[in-house]
């Protein structure tokens, strides 16, 4: 097999990405770019250079709609593969990829499961009225996520954690979360979603991967309206109001990081299948 560059794993993503959301356009169904990929649309008008992340979001009734739709269309995109907890039971994650089944990906610290390179797709819930009301309620599903995602990794690794307090106690939580395994905390994680309405709330967010907490807790309004924005060769929708959403999750994203932290944060490598 062939290892792609991190080029070749962008570009592979791109055409993912423009797929689906050529999609979304002709099914009118809402989505926008967000996190890294949403800051290297304005900033970059692409990709950030070293990174080879997409991220979208979908409100929840679109995020459904759009699988219903795929499941419905899946001989029209043969190369395109749904990984889901529906659609794969050894999956760890709770949120939606997309992948591309020509290529494969290793992981560094997880069990193989059959992905090609792909794109993320975060379903938005509602997330309550009140700013209160939306932390204690995404803060379940922060707590609950992690150690999902613990107990589904080979083995102990610290990776991207930086707080010495949560340094400490990862080991005996990445233990606990082994002996408990995924199914319980999918389980918990799933009885969390659409509790609240999101066209109802005045605050949304992805409950059941909230890692960056209270700062991927958004005001809705800020998503209500979008706006097309060039990204590579492409355009891809963003919300009109992405400058207090980038804000509220990475303050000055207009400035580059410290040369030696503009590095990738997965942890995988990808491969092109022999034919």
């Amino acid at each position: 097999m062939t290892e792609l560059t991190m080029r070749e794993i962008q570009l592979v993503s791109l055409e993912i990405l423009h797929t689906v959301a050529t999609i979304c356009e002709e099914q009118n169904f809402r989505y926008s770019l967000i996190y890294g990929t949403l800051i290297g649309a304005i900033r970059h008008h692409g990709y950030i250079p070293w990174d080879d992340d997409v991220d979208i979001m979908m409100p929840r009734r679109d995020y459904d709609q759009f699988l219903e739709y795929m499941k419905i269309h899946r001989k029209e995109y043969p190369d395109l593969r749904i990984f889901n907890l529906d659609e794969c039971k050894e999956y760890p994650y709770m949120i939606t990829r997309i992948s591309d089944d020509r290529y494969i990906i290793k992981m560094e610290n997880e069990k193989p499961y059959g992905m090609g390179v792909f794109i993320d797709i975060y379903p938005y819930d509602g997330l309550g009225t009140t700013e209160k009301e939306a932390v204690t309620y995404g803060m379940k599903g922060d707590r609950l996520s992690s150690l999902c995602y613990q107990s589904t990794r080979e083995h102990f690794a610290i990776e991207t954690t930086t707080s010495l307090f949560r340094k400490i106690i990862k080991y005996p939580v990445f233990i606990g979360s082994k002996l408990i395994g995924k199914d319980y905390f999918q389980k918990k994680l799933n009885q969390l979603v659409k509790l609240k309405e999101y066209e109802d709330s005045n605050y949304i967010g992805c409950v059941i991967w909230l890692s960056g907490g209270k700062k991927e807790i958004f005001l809705r309004k800020w998503f209500d309206e979008t706006v097309m924005v060039p990204f590579e060769k492409y355009q891809f929708r963003v919300p009109k109001d992405y400058d207090e959403v980038l804000r509220h999750t990475y303050g000055d994203y207009m400035q580059l990081p410290p040369e030696k932290d503009r590095i990738g944060h997965h942890y995988f490598k990808a491969y092109r299948k022999d034919e």
